[in-house]
């Protein structure tokens, strides 16, 4: 792993894009990714801010991701903790703020146009991380941790993620008695669960291409 001023400045870039996604998501009436839905249940059960929340889900999802992936504990393991923490806080700043108008209540359009913004971010966001070869969100690091057991694709391993994070959400909907919201599971759900994956692997040349051509 090899660090550099302008790989940096970029990775930084591509984790706000990851928290833009979040916050773009909470803020239509379509529901959450998995992921979110099921951490939405877990901050307003708990309660529990974000940055807190992302950190805690950090420290056990990343020594499983390292373990699935025979990967070598090093200090680095802890790295995705601070990469959560940041996100998390980012999220919390934005909601907190107003930063991004809420369109629940507006016109159908908006909260679709702001759903497919927010996958079309997220991919953008994932692939500039991966390029970097920086450590990866927790997260993240957990589907790269299934795309290598099931040898597939990081686009393949996003969705496989996704899905487990739909029983997480359901679980932890039940936990809480979140039926009123339906566990925050909705359009979005699907939606990106379905769609992450593919536009990820589709757009993954061209983002590598235009980030090459940035760092030459």
């Amino acid at each position: 792993m090899r660090f550099t001023l302008k790989k940096t400045v970029v990775y930084v870039f591509g984790l706000m894009l990851l928290g833009l996604t979040v916050s773009l998501m909470l803020n239509t009436n379509l529901g959450m990714s998995s992921w979110d839905a099921f951490f939405k249940n877990l901050h307003d059960g708990i309660p529990l801010d974000y940055r807190y929340l992302n950190s805690i889900a950090a420290a056990v999802l990343t020594p499983l991701a390292y373990l699935a992936q025979k990967k070598k504990f090093t200090v680095w393991v802890l790295f995705p903790i601070a990469i959560s923490f940041f996100i998390g806080a980012e999220i919390d700043l934005i909601l907190l703020y107003g930063l991004i108008p809420n369109v629940a209540s507006a016109l159908w359009v908006w909260n679709w146009l702001y759903l497919l913004t927010a996958v079309a971010i997220c991919a953008v966001g994932l692939n500039i991380i991966a390029w970097c070869a920086y450590p990866m969100p927790a997260l993240d690091e957990l589907c790269l941790a299934l795309a290598a057991i099931f040898k597939a694709s990081h686009g393949r391993g996003k969705l496989y993620g996704e899905i487990l994070a739909l029983f997480l959400a359901v679980a932890t909907g039940l936990a809480f008695g979140y039926w009123g919201v339906r566990f925050n599971i909705g359009v979005t759900t699907v939606v990106f669960a379905v769609a992450i994956g593919p536009v990820i692997d589709l757009i993954r040349k061209p983002v590598r291409r235009a980030l090459e051509a940035i760092a030459s």
